[in-house]
């Protein structure tokens, strides 16, 4: 009738009819959840986060702004705890070889403790080749890597070696262990043999010659072979040191002095 009101027919909500207009109705937004407060900045935290970027990156030094972003801090936050760049390389590289410069086992003969050094110094090297470009930053040598190779002194010393030949053996052995890594780093003995390999046909008749007598077996030699050989070498380089027989005074050469006659010099 006019002027009356039609009432709506009212439903009765039901569970099933619930669960499906809840079904219908559109998602609610969630908000995304906010991170924590960062863990406090230390020292440890801060070589942590750079061992964590060479974990993922091995072959690259990480600068102070992809540090700061790791431990999510502004790059100045780092020289609060460490004076220097170089510092923290100190830290991350004295972590690392930390098992290198402990003190050689003396109940081992001195070739067992040698090995041991050359062994542990590559396995290092090779699962953190930057540590390569970390040595000698901005004219100095990092202290931890001193203190790595100050084994390599107590090993030859042990040995027997002395004065000019122990820091000479010292050099040999420090820098044909570097060298070999350096080049395995860059480029893995076998990927050199098989660029070898492929090069093969712009060879000249006399480079054909002179490497046929070598080309079969020098396929068998790995990086794990050849780094044995190299430890064989040096090993056998020192014990040669040592047996050598002294070699005999020179004698005493003749100068003349000013007025022309000859004096000897003990």
């Amino acid at each position: 009738m006019p002027g009356m009101t039609r009432k709506r027919p009212t439903t009765k909500r039901t569970p099933a009819l619930a669960a499906r207009r809840d079904a219908d109705a559109p998602a609610a937004s969630v908000a995304p959840a906010k991170r924590g407060r960062p863990a406090r900045l230390s020292r440890q935290r801060i070589v942590e986060a750079v061992l964590v970027l060479l974990e993922r990156d091995p072959r690259t030094v990480p600068t102070i702004s992809m540090i700061a972003r790791e431990v999510e801090a502004v790059p100045a936050a780092l020289y609060r705890h460490f004076a220097s760049f170089e510092e923290i390389l100190d830290d991350v590289m004295a972590g690392i070889l930390a098992a290198s410069h402990a003190s050689p086992d003396g109940d081992a003969a001195w070739p067992r403790q040698l090995e041991r050094w050359m062994r542990d110094l590559r396995l290092h090297l090779l699962r953190h080749p930057a540590i390569l470009a970390m040595i000698g930053r901005s004219g100095r040598t990092s202290p931890a890597w001193l203190e790595a190779s100050s084994a390599l002194v107590e090993i030859l010393g042990h040995a027997g070696l002395a004065g000019r030949e122990l820091a000479a053996a010292y050099l040999w052995v420090l820098e044909t262990t570097v060298g070999l890594v350096l080049q395995e780093a860059v480029m893995p003995l076998s990927d050199q043999i098989a660029s070898a390999r492929a090069s093969r046909h712009a060879f000249s008749p006399m480079a054909r010659e002179r490497f046929a007598p070598i080309e079969r077996e020098i396929e068998r030699i790995d990086g794990e072979a050849f780094f044995d050989f190299a430890i064989e070498q040096a090993i056998a380089g020192i014990e040669a040191r040592l047996h050598r027989a002294p070699r005999p005074r020179r004698a005493p050469r003749a100068r003349s002095n000013q007025r022309g006659r000859k004096s000897h010099v003990a």
